[in-house]
This record gives structure tokens, sequence and C-alpha cells, in this order.
């Protein structure tokens, strides 16, 4: 394997973490080819496709692949990744896709981001070979649905889908001593972007944070915002924001679970053991990774802390609580 030299000067007319890698590329192309690692990210996929357009670099000479899959062939140059955090590198991602959407139409270029989010090794360069794909075709993508190019992002794209309903019905938030809302998610694919506005609609006069710590992502809302505020999260602010959900709990968060937790114990129908008719079917809708954080599927939660909070009270003169679910 070799590597690139980083000592170049900037491609004339573009800013400087780009510009160097295009002149990387550049200068690295022929041979073996150059293996250009990408974050996953939608903006660290499209912004590499960007920095190949830019390098002049032929489709054949250029291959993606995830910062955490680089394995380069031999005589293949590996060029270092760009920085999906940088402002111009989203800049860049964003002409990119935008020139995609006006060239190919709004849906393909949904279905390329779709795609971006996958957790499949393959999906970079997936991504790659459809967006040059597209570009080389006005017009026309949408209608190569046999083309092994397309195939491989519809399918990418349809599985990111299955993800991102999944979040949207198995994300439960956790109220916080601070008045807040906490969820913690473990998709299989970086979905926390994808349905930010889902739950900016449904719980808009809420503050709340949605964070998936294995892609680092988290969507940040306001009360009454209009939308949320996505961010890439280093470990350490992951980790403290997952402990936050267990630590730091409104005094009435244990009863509500327990409360839940009781409900879905006489909502399910009983006897439908590992063994026994109908069992498979929470097996197969609901993935083992989303079940842990289910207070409904967790036995500890239907043990309530205590007597009913007043504001779970009946509404009556007396006040009566509810005490603990039976």
């Amino acid at each position: 394997m070799r590597e690139a030299s980083s000592g170049c000067s900037e491609v004339a007319g573009t800013p400087g973490e780009v510009g160097r890698a295009v002149t990387l590329i550049r200068g690295a192309a022929g041979g073996a080819g150059v293996l250009l690692p990408c974050r996953p990210s939608a903006e660290g996929v499209v912004a590499s496709v960007g920095a190949g357009y830019l390098a002049h670099v032929r489709e054949g000479d250029l291959e993606l692949c995830r910062l955490d899959r680089c394995q380069p062939r031999i005589g293949q140059v590996v060029v270092g990744a760009l920085d999906d955090a940088s402002d111009e590198v989203v800049a860049l991602s964003r002409r990119v896709l935008g020139a995609f959407a006006r060239t190919t139409g709004r849906e393909c270029a949904r279905r390329a981001l779709l795609a971006c989010a996958s957790d499949d090794p393959e999906a970079p360069e997936a991504v790659h070979r459809y967006l040059r794909l597209g570009f080389s075709l006005p017009r026309e993508l949408h209608a190569r649905a046999t083309d092994a190019r397309v195939l491989a992002v519809d399918e990418l794209a349809r599985r990111v889908l299955g993800e991102v309903e999944r979040t949207r019905q198995f994300a439960r938030f956790s109220h916080l001593a601070d008045g807040s809302w906490l969820a913690v998610v473990g998709p299989a694919a970086d979905t926390v972007p994808l349905v930010a506005r889902h739950f900016a609609r449904r719980m808009g006069p809420e503050r709340f944070c949605l964070v998936d710590p294995r892609h680092r992502s988290a969507a940040f809302h306001e009360a009454h915002a209009g939308d949320c505020a996505v961010v890439r999260l280093d470990e350490g602010l992951a980790r403290r924001l997952v402990e936050r959900e267990a630590e730091d709990l409104a005094a009435d968060e244990r009863y509500v679970r327990a409360l839940w937790g009781r409900f879905y114990d006489r909502v399910s129908l009983p006897g439908r053991g590992a063994h026994e008719r109908g069992y498979d079917l929470r097996s197969v809708h609901v993935p083992a990774r989303h079940r842990a954080r289910l207070p409904e599927l967790d036995p500890r939660t239907r043990e309530a802390p205590g007597p009913a909070p007043r504001r779970y009270g009946p509404a009556t003169p007396s006040g009566a609580g509810l005490g603990a679910p039976s």
C-alpha cells in the first residue's frame, strides 16, 4: 500500500481541505487507482464523490470505502478522509446533492441520501457509482431500474427506511429531572438525522434529545422549535448522555414505566412462550437490538417505587391517589 503525500498545494479556486484532497486524488490517479475512505455520513460520502469530480479522475480510478473498513488493494493509493464536520466539506456535499437532484429528480437524490445512512460497508462505493451514473444520464436514471448500480442503492435505501420506521416505533423517551425528555436508540443505520423532524412535529411543545451512541449522532429540540439541531457527538459526550437516562430521571418516571409495563402485560396474550404459537411475531417485528431499551419488555419496570404521584391521581375532590399499579 502506498500513502499519498500530504505536501501539496491547493487546487485553484477550491478551499483548503477539499483542495488538498483533490490534489492528492489527482496526483495519485492511474495505476491501481485511488482508495478514498469516507466517514459514514451523507456529508462524508457525497463530498468524497464531489472531490473525485473536482479532481477530474475517471470513475474506475477512484473507489470509496468506509473509514473503518479501509482495505486497499496492492498498489492502490489511500488518500485521507474528508472531515464531514468541516464547513467546506458540508458545503461541497450540498452542492453535489443539489446538482444531482436537479439532474435526476428529487426521488433519486432521496434514495442516495438514504443509502448514505446505511451501515453496509459497500454503501459508499454504491452511492459513488449511483451518483456517477445519474450525472452521466440526465433525467434517465429513474428508467434504469434493472441496472446493478441502481438496484444496489435501492436495496440500501429500502433497508434504511425499515430502520427509520423502527426508530420511530421503538424510541422510548424518559422524563428527566429538569423537565426535558431523553431517548436512547440503537438502530442498524444512522437514522437520527432522518427521524429528527418526525419527533419535532410530534413533540413540538417539549424539550428533548434523541441519542444514538453507536453512530454518535443526536437530535436536540427546544420547546416549540420547528426542527431539531442534529449534531455528531464525541465518545465521551455520547456516554454521558446515555448515563443521564439512568441517573437523572424525574420523580414520576419510574411510576410511569411501571404503569406502562403493567398495561402491556394486560393487553398481551398469555401463554405465548418461545415454543408456542405467536411468539415469533415479537421476534420478527421487534428486533433484539431494540428490546433492551423498551420498558414494557424489562421485568424491572413492573414494580412501582411507591404511591402514585399526585398528578396521576383521579380528578376528584378527595384527590385520592391511585397507589401502585396492580
